[in-house]
This record gives C-alpha cells, structure tokens and sequence, in this order.
C-alpha cells in the first residue's frame, strides 16, 4: 500500500530537498568527516589493544559503544542548530562469515567476543546531518601481537580482501566519470554515447570478482541514496524510485546455469520467474537500466566471498536468530532495530511505554540501539569511563524489560544478523518446492522484486533455509564508501580513499588480468593524473579528536 502524498509534498521531499547546493554538500561533508574519524578512531582502539598490547584488549560491545558514543559527540558539536542529526548507522564489527549486523550490547555475554589473530573484521557505521547520510565500511585484519606483522595475510580470506578493496575503489571512479564523460576509457563506450550506466557497474564488479575467484555477496549494491533514504530500512519500507544496482542470488543462478554444458531444459525444469513480474510501481524494483547523471549521491557497498574450487554452488545468507543451538554455534542476538512511524499501539508494560517514549524522543528513521536512548549515553571524556559504561549497561538491563512489547506489535523491528553459507548446486537440485514458487519468507523482507532468490529454479527463500544448517560457513570482506557527484564543485567522497585509509596487508595468489586488468589500470591512472585526469576529493580525518596514532597498513597484491 503507498502512502498518499501530494505531489507538491512529493517534489519537495524527493527531488527539491536532494539537490546538491553549497549547504547541501556541506553537510554531506561534515557527515564524511565524523565518519572518516570515528573509524579511526576504532581502527586505532584495535591496533592499541590487539597489535601493541597498551592494555587487554577491547571485547566487541566495548568497541562498539566506544565508537558509537564517540560519534554521538562529534554529531553533538557540528550544526547545532539542527535537530534531526544522529547516527544512521551503528557501528557493526562483522566478524569472518558474519556479513552484516553483530554489535552486542555490554551485558550480551553470549553474544560478545574478543577477537583472535587471524580474523577478517569489517568496521561498518554512519552518520546523518539533517537527513543528508554518510555510511562507511572498512574491512581489517587482526594480526598477532607487535608493532609490525609477521607476514601478509594469505589464502580465501586475502582474495575476498583484494577483490572487494578494487572493486570499491574502482566503481568510485566509474561514478566520478560521470561528471565528465568524454573522460570515460574508449573500452566502456557504448557506441557514440559515453555514460556510466548499471549494467555496465555491474559488469565491471563481476569480473573483478571472478578475476580473484570469489562472488559477490547479496545485499551488495551501488545505489542512489537521497534525503533520509539511505537503505536503512530497505525490505521495510519501499523506495519509490529507487536506483541502483542490486546483486542477489539470482546473479549467481544465471551464472551457474550459463556456465555449466551439462545442464539444460531436459535435465532441469527452468522457470523464470522474473518474465511473470513485469509491473513496477513507482519504480520500487531495482534495475540496471538507469544512467549515473551528475548531480545524485551513491552508496557502493561490496561484499565478496570466496568460491569453492572443488564444486559449484551459491553462496547465501543466513538469518541468525539468537537462539542458542546444540552444535555451540556462534548465534548472537538481535540489538539494532528501526522505528516502524507507520504504526501506532497502544502497550500495557510501563517498561515499554517507556522505551517508545525515549525512543520516540530522541531518535529518527535510522536503526538505533537501546544504549542510544539512556540518559548515561554518549559518555563523558572528563568522567570516569568504566562507571559511565555500568550504568548504560544497567540502563539497557532495564530497557530489555519493554522491548519484547514492542517488538510483538510491531513498533520495532529488528535488523538482522546475517552470516554467509556456501550451498553446493547438488544439494540445491534435490530440493523440491511443495508451497511453489510463491512461497515466501515473510520474516525476511526483501527489496521488492528479489522475493524469490532462484527464480530459473524455482527455489524459495524457505526452501533454501533448509540447507543452511548443513552448510559451511564462508567469510566475507566488505568495503562501502558514499559519493557524492556535485556539477559545480567535483566529485566528494565521504568515505574510505587511499588518503585516508589502506587495505590491510594482504596477498593473493590471484590477479586482474585481460581486458579487466587494462581497465582499472586506466581508470587508477585517471585519478592519479592531476592535470587532465578525474579529481576525486576525500574528506578528512580531524585527527586533534582521536587519542593515539592510527597505525597505517599496506596492501600486496
């Protein structure tokens, strides 16, 4: 059902209020730059504790709140004036196969961990000024002890590190090419016309991915972000006229049947699914079909994960439930949620009454956690940390009372904890679909349009959950960054850049070759050519914020 707007209402909110004036990009900048510090900040939190061993190291609810109180302070002291500003994004530490969402609470203990050497940790995490968003994710290494580490990092985990780290860095500069077009490599042209369109970012990531032997992940997406709509809430909400491009498991499908000779209609019943559906209302369903035009702001988010070399098969997400499990696995619980305005109860726990009231208060459209609404948070530099932190953890004791109320009817709902599997294509081929193709996961909201994860196979989303249990885990690397392509002043990036941060130290046995090799070749010699090349400005780190050195760290190829 959509919502009845005006169309003077709709013009103000949806295009009007997204045009990048002076004022406009100033705030998308402040916005880059608290979260450009906040990840140093953790960054340099982990190097302290983990590499130099200054102290014992930080548990992840510790680097969590840490970084979350620490950014709630910066927001605090830019634009003061404004009161819609906040965090829309809190910071995330995924570990390995977790791809999106673990940040546990202080009093979590089953959900909390520390982490060990070796382990691929993805910092995620963003910021609003007045609606105008600013996410980041950066994907780091935890090496052993001591100021320098032993060696590169080798195998999967330093291939999905590369490929999702160029792959990044190369859609940021396919997105800058838009603003000058006769700029664009002659190898992208489509015919006389030079543009960045989403077939071709697609294009471009996959053979990146497939260079380094990995995939990419779903949820990964480069798409047009607006005035509070920034993702936060896709699956919840439709965006109308949403632009982008969206990787699925049907990428992965289409590349699986296209590559396999064994296969064809007399071995398989192929049903596509995706003929049937050819209404698009508002422009809710993503599509490759758009062209980047200067002007708009883009969210690349990538993910990659490695593929299994001995056989075929998809690699999937996972829904973790909180629930522990017999096998002793790593299952957290739920601690982001989202505010559905839409809907209004009434609730019987004063507990509850009074967690929607804070709630209501003091936060928007963005996720939140129950930390964010204690009147403890964020903490106090010139108070006593440790203090501070038990009384938001006895705060958050005493929220968790009203929350389940909310969360029965609806008021809230939680972001999920996704973790990867890999299902080899066998398993998936025994499968048989009793509810049909039409069955799906309503615990589970997706994009509109990306209900039914194998349409060519007629899979659903149930369907496949039940090969999870059984399936083995894959770790993921994730690299994401917002851009903001402004006709008068360049193109701004708010997050991420070689400026700023490298990639950890890292070797693959993989490398671009071919056409994709000369590519991004061209295209980092583009950005690198200050007089007739592409100009990519990053924001800064305000380093007199941030307590100690962050330390750099290189990338091998």
């Amino acid at each position: 059902m959509a919502l009845q707007i005006s169309p003077k209402d709709t013009n103000l909110l949806l295009k009007e209020k997204n045009i990048l004036t002076a004022d406009v990009l100033d705030k998308y900048r402040v916005a880059g730059e608290i979260t450009q510090t906040c990840l140093a900040f953790i960054i340099s939190l982990i190097n302290d504790s983990y590499h130099l061993g200054a102290h014992e190291p930080y548990s992840a609810a510790e680097l969590c709140l840490l970084g979350d109180s620490f950014m709630q302070s910066l927001i605090d002291t830019k634009y003061k004036k404004i009161i819609e500003k906040g965090i829309a994004q809190p910071v995330t530490l995924d570990v390995n196969n977790i791809v999106a969402g673990y940040s546990p609470e202080l009093n979590d203990e089953e959900s909390n961990m520390t982490f060990k050497a070796g382990d691929v940790v993805t910092i995620n995490l963003g910021c609003h000024i007045d609606g105008y968003t600013s996410n980041l994710a950066h994907t780091i290494v935890i090496y052993p002890p001591g100021a320098t580490p032993p060696g590169p990092l080798l195998g999967e985990n330093a291939d999905i590190i590369c490929a999702s780290y160029l792959a990044t860095e190369t859609v940021v500069t396919l997105l800058a090419c838009a603003l000058t077009p006769e700029k664009i490599p002659n190898s992208l042209a489509n015919g006389p016309v030079k543009q960045i369109t989403g077939s071709l970012i697609r294009k471009v990531v996959n053979e990146i991915a497939k260079s380094f032997n990995c995939t990419v992940v779903p949820l990964s997406k480069v798409r047009r972000v607006r005035r509070f709509l920034a993702g936060q809430a896709e699956g919840v909400v439709a965006e109308r006229d949403f632009k982008g491009v969206v990787w699925s498991e049907k990428d992965q499908e289409e590349e699986l049947l296209r590559a396999s000779e064994s296969i064809n209609e007399t071995q398989i019943s192929i049903i596509d699914k995706s003929q049937g559906r050819i209404d698009n209302p508002d422009n809710t369903i993503p599509t490759d079909d758009f062209v980047v035009s200067p002007g708009e702001v883009y969210s690349v988010d990538i993910r990659m994960a490695p593929l299994n070399r001995e056989e075929p098969g998809i690699v999937t997400l996972e829904s973790l439930d909180g629930f522990k499990s017999k096998k002793e696995e790593f299952n957290p619980k739920h601690s982001i949620f989202i505010r559905d305005v839409s809907i209004a109860e009434q609730l019987k726990l004063r507990n509850s009454r009074r967690l929607l009231s804070l709630v209501d208060k003091k936060q928007s459209v963005y996720p939140f956690k129950l930390a964010y609404v204690s009147e403890h948070f964020p903490l106090q530099k010139d108070k006593n940390i440790v203090e501070q932190l038990i009384k938001v953890e006895k705060d958050v004791k005493v929220f968790k009372f009203g929350l389940a109320e909310c969360i029965n009817k609806q008021l809230f709902v939680s972001k999920p904890i996704v973790a990867g599997k890999f299902i080899p294509l066998k398993n998936i081929l025994n499968l048989s679909t009793s509810t049909g193709i039409n069955g799906y996961d309503a615990s589970n909201p997706t994009l509109p349009g990306l209900e039914l994860p194998l349409p060519k196979l007629g899979v659903t989303l149930l369907k496949l959950k039940t090969l999870l249990k059984q399936s083995p885990a894959v770790n993921v690397s994730r690299f994401s960054s917002t851009v903001a392509l402004s006709t008068e002043s360049g193109c701004l990036r708010l997050g991420g850049g070689v400026q700023n941060f490298k990639c950890s130290w890292v070797h693959s046995d993989y490398e671009l070759q071919g056409d994709i090799a000369a590519l991004v070749n061209e295209l980092a010699a583009l950005t690198q050519d200050e007089r007739f090349g592409i100009k990519i400005r990053e924001t800064v780190v305000l380093k007199d914020t941030i307590a100690g050195p962050v330390a750099e760290e290189t990338m091998e190829e």
